[in-house]
């Protein structure tokens, strides 16, 4: 169920509720006439329906409706209905000017039956949200509404109004995954956007995900991370945001975050978007990979080792650049070294078409083209020998290899 939907099953009962409540407050009044009661004597119960209103505007959108009022009284009432709180509401309050009421004022005579327009008029820049309150007909309230407590008017209609809650802040990214070396300050720029009808503020914060078992080493305080951005962004304005993170030099692990935007400073309802971090530790080996094997005729061997990398973070980082992987091979043959010829080196790129990681407005290009994906790959070849042999890798600026030892023929 999404929020919306909640917050107007939520209001949609308190409607209700509300309705219950008349009802037994009439039940009162009946059971008071002419005897003591929770009513008293000169409080007269009206008839107003309906007892409930639940609508939903978009902002900058209206809505009316009509609401008649019966005079029970036996003398006439001036009547000017009046918005009243509603008592320890969990929704927000109406901005009064955003209904109106007419006739505003008007002199009901006894057993009459009175109708008036109520406009709900929902201005463009307004926050997302449910929002409540009461119509009071009369002053009346029940004899126990004291200065301790809301006052609890008797003759009321109750109004809900919900508003889709639109994001303010829109993102570049709403991650940031990237492998890491010990002891390198990564710098990364993300382009945030105001897509609200209005201005809004921004305070970015540092937070952290707490496991209760956590084996993380990274050892990066949170204050040592440096985030800068505009605190005030205008319609439909475009700005850089940076993100400095030192690594430690004795850094290993993970290190798991996110970046709170805190649109406009208050609570988040929902529109408020986060950055999520999440750094590995690169850990570059010392001791290669060896595979050992043996060969039962003389052709010749074709080794081809390779690698990919995707990182759509290398777009945002600003620095370090990427190195390019690289591979340490040594070749032996019944213990003794064996030259190798390198005969081809390859490099592909996987292009998207089309703004599949990034949105239109954040490519300064506007390209539709997008390639993450690389390939490095060293093809290899040595005169073959019947016999054992052993092949050493020692990979560099990689996080994964492939390889293959093809005998024969490698077309």
């Amino acid at each position: 169920m999404s929020k919306s939907t909640l917050l107007r099953a939520m209001s949609l009962l308190s409607g209700i509720l509300l309705c219950l409540a008349l009802i037994q407050a009439a039940f009162a009044q009946i059971e008071g006439e002419g005897v003591s009661g929770p009513l008293s004597n000169k409080t007269v119960l009206h008839d107003i329906n309906p007892g409930y209103q639940d609508l939903y505007l978009q902002q900058g959108e209206s809505s009316s409706f009509n609401v008649s009022f019966r005079n029970n009284d036996k003398k006439a009432l001036e009547v000017e209905p009046k918005l009243i709180t509603v008592p320890y509401s969990y929704f927000d309050d109406f901005d009064e000017s955003w209904i109106t009421i007419s006739p505003a004022s008007i002199t009901v005579d006894p057993d009459e039956e009175q109708e008036f327009t109520v406009e709900v008029n929902v201005p463009e820049d307004a926050d997302g949200g449910t929002y409540e309150t009461y119509i009071a007909f009369t002053d009346d309230i029940t004899p126990d509404s004291g200065e301790d407590f809301y006052a609890e008017y008797i003759n009321v209609m109750y109004l809900s109004v919900t508003v889709p809650i639109y994001q303010k802040l829109e993102l570049q990214t709403y991650y940031i995954s990237d492998s890491v070396e010990a002891g390198e300050e990564y710098v990364y720029t993300i382009k945030i956007k105001n897509v609200a009808a209005r201005e809004i503020t921004i305070d970015p914060e540092l937070s952290r995900y707490r496991y209760e078992y956590s084996f993380d080493e990274f050892g990066l305080d949170d204050d040592a991370i440096e985030v800068s951005a505009p605190s005030v962004l205008i319609p439909g304005e475009i700005a850089d945001m940076v993100i400095r993170i030192p690594v430690p030099e004795n850094a290993a692990g993970t290190y798991n975050g996110f970046i709170k935007m805190n649109v406009d400073g208050g609570e988040d309802d929902g529109s408020d978007p986060q950055i999520d971090l999440y750094l590995t530790v690169r850990q570059q080996p010392t001791v290669p990979y060896v595979k050992t094997f043996n060969i039962r005729t003389s052709d010749p061997i074709t080794i081809e080792i390779s690698t990919y990398t995707y990182s759509s973070e290398a777009w945002l980082r600003s620095s370090p650049k990427d190195e390019e992987p690289s591979f340490e091979l040594s070749l032996k043959y019944d213990s003794s070294p064996v030259d190798m010829r390198l005969v081809k080196t390859t490099r592909r790129d996987n292009v998207n078409i089309g703004g599949y990681d990034f949105p239109v407005w954040s490519t300064e290009d506007r390209s539709i083209y997008q390639n993450h994906n690389k390939y490095y790959v060293e093809t290899y070849t040595i005169p073959g020998a019947i016999g054992e042999w052993e092949l050493s890798i020692l990979p560099k600026n990689a996080d994964n290899f492939e390889y293959s030892i093809t005998i024969g023929d490698s077309e």
